[in-house]
């Protein structure tokens, strides 16, 4: 069924000219149906508490291929302009995430918002290559956009929200081959703790050690009519290092409610190919 929707679209291309997918709900919209009724709702919850957090909007939308409806495009351009028809993030702080997959063409993107310093683009190619990649090239895409999305949520999305600039790369390639490899049965674990996992990973900027801990914590929750607070201490266990940074959390806006807040991509983000 699938097969025969995917060429039936391809003949229709013509009639959709520069014409975008509609997203079924503003958390993921699987039309490669890459993943189960059970994935997608563990996703969908796990985007809803992001967003319910810090206000962040994180989209996933999964197509077969990019063809049906830019088939003379770059997948950057693409990503940028099906993101600001969307209107993802919020319209004041421009601070959503597109996370693109087409698994026929090969390819993904994690597209973000303006509000997202260029040194963000090099955090959203780390985690394509270690998180994403090593799961979609052995075929295992649930597992790939479960342990990416994870990545993309504690390594871009919570820093961004409390002003964290971001981090230098400095971790040796051999290290993430290791962790690819272990991530996804980790994760079955304690798919929360991943952010604290990936803190510890690493250096502490005062002794240089990895020995960092992360807590964050939801000091007065948002709701429809104020906004809320929160911090997140970082500590490392061999020196006295200590970091506190406090985070705004935007009030609510119901995550089913239909609509994205309005923001807008200036092209920012990363691409990756299998």
């Amino acid at each position: 069924m699938r097969a025969l929707l995917f060429v039936l679209a391809c003949l229709a291309a013509p009639l959709w000219a520069q014409g975008f997918p509609e997203f079924e709900r503003t958390t993921i919209t699987d039309r490669a149906d890459l993943l189960t009724d059970a994935q997608e709702a563990a996703l969908h919850a796990r985007l809803a508490r992001l967003r319910e957090d810090t206000g962040v909007e994180l989209a996933v939308l999964t197509l077969p291929s990019q063809a049906p409806y830019a088939p003379e495009e770059t997948i950057e351009t693409f990503a940028t302009k099906l993101f600001n028809h969307w209107g993802i993030g919020d319209a004041s702080r421009n601070d959503g995430i597109l996370v693109l997959i087409l698994p026929d063409d090969r390819a993904m993107r994690i597209e973000l918002g303006a509000g997202y310093a260029r040194d963000w683009d090099r955090v959203a190619a780390e985690v394509i290559n270690r998180s994403f990649l090593p799961s979609f090239e052995a075929g295992d895409y649930a597992t790939g956009i479960s342990t990416g999305v994870e990545d993309v949520i504690t390594s871009i999305a919570e820093p961004f929200t409390t002003g964290t600039e971001a981090p230098p790369s400095n971790m040796p390639a051999m290290n993430w081959l290791v962790i690819t490899s272990i991530v996804g049965s980790f994760l079955l674990i304690a798919r929360r703790s991943i952010g604290d996992w990936l803190t510890r990973l690493r250096r502490c900027p005062n002794c240089g050690r990895r020995a960092l801990s992360r807590t964050r914590k939801t000091l007065r929750k948002a709701s429809k009519s104020s906004e809320g607070n929160g911090e997140v201490k970082t500590r490392c266990a061999m020196c006295d290092y200590r970091d506190v940074r406090s985070f705004t959390i935007p009030r609510t806006r119901s995550s089913s409610s239909g609509s994205f807040g309005g923001g807008r991509s200036g092209g920012g983000g990363a691409t990756g190919r299998w």
